[in-house]
C-alpha cells in the first residue's frame, strides 16, 4: 500500500516541516547573544510573572534530575507545571513537559512561527537553546500554569534562562566543568552559576562542600538572610533535611528537590512536611540517569555521566548499589565529548579494578572525541582497554555499563529501545 501524502496534505505538512527543520539547524549555527534582545520577546507584565512563578536551578551535575525530582512532587501536590531541560535524549519534545506531557509538533509549529517572525522583526538571530527556552516560557504563560522549573543551559549569569530573574534558585553542586567558559576554579564557576538571577528571594544549596566553604560568600554574594537559605541536606549545624547519602546522587537529588519543594509550597501556602514527600511520592528520575536496563546477574546500565565528578558520582552509586560480587568483572564501553576532560575521566574508570575499558568504536554523535586519542592515551599510560562496538554493549551478556555522554546514551536508546 502507498503510504505517499495527497497534495493538499503536503501543504499542511510542509510548515510544520519547514518550522521544525528552521528550528533544528539552528544547533549547528550561531546565534546573537544579546540577552536584552530575548528579553522584548516578553511584556514586562510578562517578565514579572515569570520571575515570580519559576525556579532556575544550577550546577555542575544533577540539573535535570533535580527538576525531574522536583516536578513530580509538585504535581503530587496538585500543583501544575511546565518543565524545561535539556538536552533531550531522543525528540527536543521532551525539553518541554506541561504536567506530565511534552510539548506537541503542533505546539512547537506554532510557538517557531512567532519566534521567526521575531526574528525579522528585531533582526536578530536565535539559538538553538534560547528558542527552545523562549516556547517553553511562552507555553507556560499562555497555559497558566502554577511553577515554571527551569533547568539553566551553562553557567548562569550570562545564561539565556538569567532574563527570568528567577526570585527561587537552587544549586546543586559545583564541579570544574566548561572551565573554558565559566573559570578555572570552585569559585569563579561558583560565581557565574549564583548569578543566574538578580532578585534572589528564596535560595537552595544541594551541596554541603559548597556550603562549609562558601556559605558566607554565597550570601554575600547574593544579599540573603539565613531565613532566604535552605540546605538540602544535614548539616552539624542546621538539622534542616533528611541527610543525603555522600555516595548515592539519586538520593542527594531526592533531597535536593524536598528542599526546593517546601520553600515553592510555603510560597504557595500549601503547608507540607518534607519528611512526607518520600513516603507519599515516588520519585521519577529521568532516563540516561543511572537507569537500569537489564537487572542481576548481568545487569546493563546507562548512565550519561560526561565529567570528572559526573563519573566519580556514577561509580559510588554503583559501589553503593551493588555488592563486591556483584561488581566482580564489568565491561565499560565508553565514549565522551570533544570538550570534555577525557583523561581525568578516564582515569577515574581506570582506578575502579574490576572494570574493563572497552573504548567505542562507532562514529555516533556529533562533537565526538576521536577514539584513536582514547587508543594512544590508555597506551602512553600503559593501561589494557579492548575495542568495543554499540551493538556490542546490546547483545552482550555480561554484566556492562555504557558511560561518558548524555549524546551516547540518546543514540544507543533511538537505535535500540
Amino acid at each position: 500500500m502507498s503510504h505517499s501524502k495527497s497534495p493538499q496534505l503536503m501543504k499542511l505538512y510542509k510548515p510544520l516541516m519547514d518550522n521544525y527543520q528552521y528550528l533544528v539547524q539552528k544547533s549547528s549555527s550561531r546565534s546573537n547573544k544579546n540577552l536584552e534582545s530575548i528579553k522584548t520577546y516578553f511584556s514586562d507584565e510578562e517578565l514579572y510573572y515569570l520571575g515570580n512563578k519559576s525556579v532556575s536551578i544550577v550546577g555542575t551535575n544533577g540539573k535535570t534530575s533535580t527538576a525531574t525530582m522536583l516536578n513530580g512532587l509538585l504535581l503530587s501536590e496538585g500543583v501544575k507545571t511546565c518543565l524545561f531541560t535539556s538536552p533531550h535524549l531522543i525528540a527536543l519534545n521532551e525539553r518541554i513537559q506541561t504536567n506530565t506531557n511534552t510539548i506537541s509538533d503542533s505546539e512547537l509549529d506554532s510557538h517557531m512561527s512567532s519566534l521567526r517572525a521575531f526574528e525579522n522583526e528585531n533582526n536578530i538571530v536565535l539559538g538553538y537553546f534560547e528558542s527552545i527556552f523562549l516556547i517553553a516560557a511562552k507555553t507556560f504563560i499562555e497555559k497558566e500554569l502554577g511553577i515554571f522549573i527551569v533547568e539553566a543551559g551553562i553557567g548562569g549569569r550570562l545564561d539565556t534562562t538569567s532574563i527570568l530573574n528567577s526570585r527561587t534558585v537552587c544549586l546543586t553542586n559545583v564541579g570544574l566543568d566548561h572551565t573554558e567558559l565559566l573559570g578555572n576554579s570552585v569559585k569563579e564557576i561558583l560565581h557565574e552559576k549564583l548569578l543566574v538571577s538578580q532578585q534572589i528571594e528564596n535560595f537552595i544549596l544541594g551541596s554541603s562542600q559548597i556550603h562549609k566553604e562558601y556559605e558566607s560568600y554565597i550570601k554575600s554574594l547574593l544579599n540573603i538572610t539565613d531565613n532566604q537559605y535552605s540546605l538540602g541536606f544535614v548539616s552539624e549545624s542546621r538539622n534542616t533535611f533528611k541527610a543525603s547519602a555522600q555516595k548515592n546522587y539519586v538520593k542527594s537529588n531526592q533531597n535536593t528537590a524536598q528542599a526546593v519543594g517546601k520553600v515553592i509550597l510555603n510560597n504557595l501556602n500549601i503547608n507540607k512536611n518534607t519528611g512526607e514527600f518520600t513516603t507519599s511520592h515516588k520519585y521519577i528520575r529521568p532516563n540516561g540517569r543511572f537507569q537500569i536496563i537489564n537487572e542481576k546477574p548481568n545487569f546493563k546500565i546507562l548512565d550519561g555521566a560526561h565529567n570528572p565528578p559526573g563519573i566519580k558520582a556514577f561509580f559510588d552509586l554503583l559501589e553503593d548499589s551493588y555488592s563486591e560480587h556483584e561488581t566482580n568483572r564489568i565491561d565499560c564501553y565508553i565514549a565522551f565529548n570533544k570538550n570534555k576532560d577525557f583523561e581525568k575521566m578516564v582515569n577515574i574508570i581506570w582506578s575502579k579494578k574490576y572494570v574493563n575499558v572497552k573504548i567505542l568504536e562507532d562514529d555516533l554523535f556529533d562533537d565526538q572525541l576521536d577514539s584513536r586519542l582514547l587508543y594512544e592515551y590508555h597506551n602512553s599510560e600503559g593501561k589494557q582497554f579492548a575495542k568495543g562496538t554499540l551493538n556490542e554493549f546490546h547483545s552482550t551478556n555480561k554484566p556492562s555499563i555504557l558511560l561518558g555522554s548524555l549524546y551516547l546514551v540518546g543514540e544507543y536508546i533511538k537505535e535500540y529501545k
